[in-house]
């Protein structure tokens, strides 16, 4: 459990470059595994054009995770920041920014794919949606609203920091401060 639940404290959890490094390295792969079967579907004698399909799926799909996941890479700031304003999330390239506590209705988890995922519900969903600059991660925050309720989702897969310290730190500092408004 984690140890840190002070709401009068920030909590800066940085980016592990060594996990991005190792999320970039897997997406690569992907990519190339992709242009494998672009190139020579045969090998895998099962339908050519599923295979060549199959391919051209991995590539985009995995290319635009290793673009966002370059681009983080080279990101200095914190991946998130926790302070008795709210969550500033910088965590992945479909990042939410500063959720004020106000505007937070939940705090859940959810697993998908095997994924664990810290589901932020939020009055406003719209509102974060459209606040997505590129297109991808607004479609990206629209699918994860109409799949799972809520646009934002945070994992700690690039943070250092772990998934369940993560979130009890999460759900300690919404409730203080949910408590400390309705005083």
């Amino acid at each position: 459990m984690a140890e840190y639940v002070n709401t009068n404290e920030t909590l800066k959890i940085p980016l592990s470059k060594g996990k991005l490094m190792l999320l970039f390295a897997g997406a690569l792969l992907f990519v190339i595994l992709g242009l494998w079967f672009i190139k020579e579907p045969e090998t895998f004698r099962k339908g050519v054009v599923l295979i060549i399909t199959i391919g051209y799926a991995a590539v985009i799909f995995f290319g635009i995770c290793a673009i966002f996941i370059f681009r983080k890479l080279f990101d200095t700031k914190a991946g998130i920041i926790i302070d008795n304003k709210g969550i500033h999330d910088n965590s992945s390239g479909v990042s939410a920014g500063f959720i004020p506590w106000g505007d937070i209705s939940n705090i859940s988890t959810i697993e998908v794919s095997r994924q664990k995922l810290i589901m932020i519900e939020v009055n406003n969903p719209d509102d974060y949606i459209n606040r997505q600059t590129n297109f991808i991660a607004k479609k990206a925050a629209a699918i994860n609203h109409k799949m799972y309720g809520s646009p934002i989702s945070i994992t700690a897969t690039s943070l250092k920091y772990g998934f369940d310290d993560l979130y009890y730190t999460l759900r300690k500092r919404w409730q203080q401060n949910i408590s400390a408004s309705e005083l």
